[in-house]
């Protein structure tokens, strides 16, 4: 592999070499050129610059292929997960020692232990286990080993958010990657500054379950009080990253899904708590945030595709009556309502040609309000003319979006501040006409889903409603070498 990269360094400083021995033997002949057939400067100085710039490449190419090969000399045989962009940290730093600072090391290995006792990945588990194995005394091997598995950590702390279904609900689902070069040098810049322990800090959230909950999991290990076993203590572990994408409860909704209830704060202050209905476990309601936008009164409903095909239309062969008592219409593309009698469903299969939309009013699958925000998934929180629903302890009944039981309360709240009296709100429902209200406030929606964490020290467990805990503990999370950090 050297071989042929030192080769292929050679073509190019041939080529290098070509191109200035060219310009020197077209001077020696054409000494007194006129003006007039003289090279074109433009192209001239365009030559010259490619030429600088492939002189530069070259240089860079040269000091990024011996910063490699020392780095390989400095850790055989540990291997490290971005090489390339480690070799050039240290070699533009001119192998600057970069974790100093002990106390931002310290704090790194316990954030970056909590992350690996989650088992989300292997590859993390390995540079976790690469640092314990390596004596500090050997610094320089140390510090490199740091500085790769903090990119895979500052990776994963800016994205987590964005990824939490794909990496936070199944074992070693989150595949390492590395920063950009601009975030890269943002830290970098801190390094330098003697700001590491603050920059680490600003990639964590201020919520005080999360802490909480990391104290109560590193007080279990650190004193060897496992009587919960390692298969709860992982489970505490991955909850502990589920609630890292969540901010404090100061602003916003709040839907802890297996909770089945919805908390609206603001200001700090919890002003509506409600019973809530989530998606059954074959349609799962998804982790996620958004804001809401406006609120619906008197909502038609357009039946999602997966829901027309899979229960409505099996419902309408059975019962031709179906449709009108429920208030259906079947709608083609053009928004023109189409005469089911005109339908031959016997000929109809999994995939229904038509939309089905149900009108306003009080048999409403989505009630008297909704609540939208923008969601790839098209979920969103509406009413129910269904409430005794809510009185069933597991209501893991809907087709993914959210039931609030008290919806009328949260529409008041809402409805207020868009300037609505509740005189104006008790006409436009009366009235069955269908009328939205723009949401003036700042109202974040998170709904996500932990099945485990600490409040005032006690542990709070919540039934495991789609399995996303079922997974047995990952046999990479070696807990020997998480004591080492978890303290």
């Amino acid at each position: 592999m050297y071989r042929k990269s030192t080769l292929k360094l050679a073509q190019l400083a041939i080529l290098i070499s070509g191109l200035c021995s060219s310009c020197a033997i077209n001077d020696y002949i054409h000494p007194n050129i006129s003006d007039k057939d003289s090279i074109d400067v433009d192209l001239a100085n365009k030559q010259i610059e490619q030429q600088k710039k492939a002189e530069e490449a070259l240089i860079a190419a040269e000091k990024q292929q011996q910063a490699e090969a020392k780095l390989t000399e400095l850790l055989w045989p540990r291997e490290i997960q971005f090489k390339s962009s480690v070799a050039k940290i240290y070699a533009d730093n001119e192998y600057e020692l970069l974790w100093a600072d002990k106390a931002a090391e310290q704090y790194f290995l316990k954030e970056y232990a909590l992350m690996v006792a989650s088992g989300i990945s292997s590859h993390s588990a390995r540079s976790l286990d690469t640092i314990s194995l390596t004596d500090p005394a050997d610094k320089l091997a140390y510090d490199v080993l740091l500085t790769d598995a903090f990119l895979d950590y500052m990776y994963y702390a800016q994205n987590v958010s964005h990824s939490a279904q794909s990496w936070l609900y199944s074992v070693n689902a989150y595949k390492p990657s590395q920063p950009n070069e601009e975030q890269i040098m943002v830290w970098l810049s801190a390094v330098k500054n003697n700001q590491n322990l603050n920059y680490l800090h600003g990639l964590n959230t201020d919520n005080s379950l999360y802490r909480q909950t990391i104290d109560k999991l590193v007080s279990l290990v650190s004193t060897n009080k496992a009587s919960l076993g390692t298969e709860n203590l992982y489970k505490l572990a991955i909850n502990v990253q589920r609630l890292r994408i969540i901010p404090n409860f100061n602003n916003g909704i709040f839907v802890n899904i297996p909770s089945y209830q919805l908390n609206y704060y603001r200001d700090g202050k919890l002003i509506l708590n409600s019973r809530v209905v989530v998606g059954k476990n074959e349609r799962r309601t998804p982790v996620m945030y958004s804001k809401l936008s406006n609120v619906v009164v008197n909502p038609p409903w357009n039946a999602p595709i997966r829901l027309i095909n899979e229960d409505i239309v099996p419902k309408i062969k059975r019962n031709p009556g179906y449709l009108e008592s429920h208030g259906y219409s079947i709608i083609d593309s053009n928004g023109n309502k189409v005469n089911p009698s005109n339908i031959n469903w016997a000929s109809i299969g999994s995939k229904f040609p038509y939309h089905i939309r149900q009108d306003a009013g009080d048999n409403s699958a989505l009630g008297r309000f909704k609540f939208n925000m923008p969601s790839s998934d098209a979920i969103y929180l509406h009413d129910t003319p269904n409430h005794s629903i809510f009185d069933k302890k597991d209501r893991a009944l809907s087709s993914g979006c959210v039931r609030v039981d008290k919806s009328n309360q949260l529409a008041s709240i809402l409805l207020k501040e868009a300037g609505w009296s509740e005189e104006k709100k008790q006409s436009v429902l009366d009235s069955k006409k269908t009328t939205s209200a723009t949401i003036r406030s700042d109202n974040p929606v998170y709904l996500y889903y932990v099945t485990s964490w600490v409040e005032n020290g006690k542990i709070n467990l919540l039934p495991d409603i789609y399995g996303y805990d079922s997974i047995r503990q990952p046999s990479y999370v070696n807990w020997n070498t998480l004591k080492k950090y978890l303290h």
